[in-house]
């Protein structure tokens, strides 16, 4: 079985059906990390059940993103989805910063540091269709909305790397 190399903020999405190993750049944006902190990774395999539903309730759900982008309330901030790139049959699912929705399509710059896409570099200005996203999320009053695989990799962690998570980021990811 393949596994997937993830980091602690989150789980890529993974291709179904994919027989190449997939690898994800950490889930969260920097800008709503708190300072210093460093994205850890995690092994997923491409079988799980979990991160397929998240990928699939993003996409069944990106038009919620694209209202709230679009017409965003004074609460709602850091607006990012998470691209899938393709390469040499490698797959690296990268959040996008600085979205914007035009052309049904977004358009954002890569927010993380690219590890398997050789040529790919922070701030490098890509698109992508809504239905080729692997996840969407922003924060509204201080809760993570969407960031289905961040709450599917989270839901599996135990209570203390939950914590750990919990302390790095400035949302809050589960119930309080």
């Amino acid at each position: 079985m393949k596994t997937t190399f993830l980091p602690m903020l989150g789980a890529a999405a993974l291709l179904l059906g994919s027989r190449e190993m997939v690898n994800a750049e950490h889930a969260v944006p920097r800008d709503v990390q708190k300072e210093g902190a460093e994205p850890q990774w995690f092994q997923v395999n491409d079988s799980d059940k979990a991160m397929r539903n998240a990928v699939h309730q993003a996409r069944r759900t990106v038009d919620v993103f694209i209202r709230a982008l679009q017409h965003p309330s004074p609460s709602q901030s850091y607006f990012e989805v998470k691209k899938p790139f393709m390469q040499n049959g490698e797959v690296e699912h990268l959040w996008l910063t600085d979205v914007r929705f035009s052309g049904n399509r977004f358009h954002g710059r890569v927010d993380n540091k690219p590890r398997k896409i050789k040529g790919l570099k922070v701030g490098a200005l890509v698109s992508v269709n809504p239905d080729e996203i692997s996840d969407w999320a922003f924060v509204d009053n201080g809760r993570l909305v969407g960031g289905y695989t961040i709450k599917a990799l989270y839901a599996t962690l135990p209570p203390e790397r939950r914590k750990e998570l919990q302390d790095e980021v400035i949302f809050q990811i589960g119930k309080r």
